[in-house]
């Protein structure tokens, strides 16, 4: 399948080690594409505005800028976003 008809995934969170998990959970499935990481909520409206992925995976408790108030300003810029909210 080639990488134009893979669903493009941002993952969001502060936290290395689980962002890694993720990252090798999404490569190791043939119909998604990894296309950008970030680690707060300010990296995430960043990293959304060049890459519009088709979903993001965005932690709620991160320093910097927290998910909900990224959603909020992603949403508000882009209506149509796709976005999962992960939590522990």
């Amino acid at each position: 399948m080639s990488d134009s008809r893979k669903i493009k995934i941002l993952v969001v969170d502060d936290h290395t080690f689980l962002r890694e998990g993720i990252v090798g959970t999404i490569n190791s499935q043939s119909g998604i594409v990894l296309i950008g990481l970030a680690s707060n909520g300010r990296e995430a409206i960043e990293q959304f505005r060049l890459f519009r992925p088709d979903v993001t995976l965005m932690d709620l408790q991160m320093p910097t800028m927290n998910g909900t108030d990224a959603i909020a300003a992603i949403q508000n810029e882009f209506p149509g976003a796709r976005i999962v909210a992960l939590t522990a």
